[in-house]
């Protein structure tokens, strides 16, 4: 089982009061002593943004709580199962769900004659339209659109699994609105770097947000560190020698097309500048 981290209180505070009244609410957590601090923590993600309103009103005085009335035996529920797990997190799905959609768009024969409409340049027959044109007629969608089409079942998978992984953490720990802007922001800068890098229109995949997952945990945890996204060091380590691997060419082998290399490069950047931005944002 895997317990979140909610709030951190001072070792000699006694919360025995407080946890009497989570655990006659039926709330699974358990209070441990980690780094000098009294660690409350639980099972299910999805009830950290109402128990950390409620332990504001606690800690503020606003809440006044009475001991319990008896002892009860509580039998501890399983962890939250995938589908608990999934609603808990909606942008997160939905991302993954319109990155499977955009995958059919460039694998099917249906979908090719829908694909102009979402790459980052339109294009009729031979014929390139330039980005102020399509601009000037209101495409704006364009510039984030290319992060949704995918070439083959690897890269679709491999982007999917990163996002469920690290971008639960980051829509938990920032909340729905403020991971979609994330989205958003760093998406558009990722394929923004990868067509004036590369001077074309052929690219696609939600790998350069995965960067910008990378970097905003990478820059935010040695910022203003949080349970949420302690993620180990090791991973980190591992996505930039994905990335330097990427840009060696070798990945180009399992996929159809070529990495967009300069994407993973500008989403890295630009989730690390987010958070620097945002560092005195998400505190709990």
């Amino acid at each position: 089982m895997n317990w979140i981290a909610v709030k951190y209180f001072p070792l000699d505070q006694d919360l025995r009061l407080l946890s009497d009244y989570l655990r006659e609410r039926g709330l699974q957590h358990r209070i441990t002593e980690e780094n000098g601090q009294l660690c409350l923590a639980v099972l299910d993600a999805s009830v950290i943004p109402a128990l950390q309103e409620f332990l504001e009103q606690y800690l503020q005085g606003h809440v006044e709580l009475h001991p319990a009335s008896a002892v009860q035996q509580v039998v501890e529920p399983g962890a939250p199962t995938l589908f608990e797990q999934a609603a808990s997190v909606p942008v997160v799905i939905c991302l993954i769900i319109l990155s499977g959609l955009g995958a059919l768009l460039v694998e099917t024969r249906v979908g090719n004659s829908w694909v102009h409409y979402f790459t980052f340049l339109d294009f009729t027959g031979a014929r390139v339209i330039p980005l102020a044109e399509s601009l000037a007629q209101g495409e704006v969608w364009r510039l984030l659109t290319p992060a949704f089409l995918h070439f083959g079942i690897f890269h679709v998978l491999f982007n999917s699994l990163w996002m469920w992984d690290l971008g639960r953490r980051l829509e938990l720990f920032m909340g729905k609105s403020h991971f979609l802007l994330f989205f958003a922001i760093t998406g558009v800068a990722a394929n923004c770097v990868q067509y004036f890098w590369s001077n074309s229109a052929g690219f696609g995949g939600m790998s350069g947000v995965v960067y910008a997952l990378v970097g905003f945990i990478a820059v935010r945890q040695r910022l203003a560190p949080h349970p949420l996204i302690n993620v180990p060091p090791a991973l980190i380590g591992f996505m930039l020698f994905w990335l330097v691997l990427c840009m060696t060419g070798a990945v180009d082998y399992f996929i159809s097309g070529s990495v967009a290399n300069a994407a993973h490069i500008g989403g890295l950047i630009a989730g690390g500048v987010y958070a620097f931005l945002t560092r005195n944002l998400y505190r709990y």
